[in-house]
């Protein structure tokens, strides 16, 4: 029963005690030498808004394998970028309020009806870069592309390194 007591008391004590082991803690020390910079996070992010008489048509008009592109040149996308770091670009599906975005690669599909049936299509927008610039492009899985310029008008790119 006295040792029990005993560790019963040991124990009070400890959870008693008004500081913690190492005491308060005292005033902060002088500050130290400015150091180098340390390495982070770069962004670029910048909006793009393309009108469909800039869109440029690739094939002739109709043909197999013919579709859009447009190159936006930026002169941020450098070779660390390109080698090290990362781009990616969206279209925004709501260009009124900018409220919903999609990141390239997309595809919609649309359809119509048809004398024959239902008329179904799909629209794909893409990008490639190398230094210097981003090519977008529109293609349709039916090829008509005359008069059927691409109806998404605004991106975004983001670069980060």
């Amino acid at each position: 029963m006295k040792k029990f007591v005993l560790l019963l008391s040991i124990i009070a004590f400890a959870f008693t005690s008004c500081e913690g082991p190492a005491g308060p803690m005292g005033p902060m020390g002088p500050q130290g030498e400015k150091g180098e910079p340390g390495e982070g996070m770069w962004w670029f992010v910048k909006e793009y808004t393309i009108r469909p008489n800039q869109w440029e048509l690739v094939g002739g008009a109709n043909n197999l394998e013919s579709y859009y592109r447009y190159e936006i040149n930026i002169s941020e996308l450098d070779e660390d970028i390109f080698y090290d770091g990362k781009v990616s670009c969206s279209v925004y599906t709501d260009e009124e309020s900018k409220n919903i975005q999609q990141d390239l690669p997309c595809v919609w599909h649309y359809g119509e009806p048809d004398n024959d049936g239902p008329y179904l299509w799909t629209e794909t927008y893409d990008f490639d870069y190398a230094v210097g610039s981003i090519m977008l492009y529109v293609t349709y899985n039916d090829f008509l592309t005359a008069g059927n310029l691409p109806d998404r008008s605004k991106f975004r790119v983001i670069l980060n390194y």
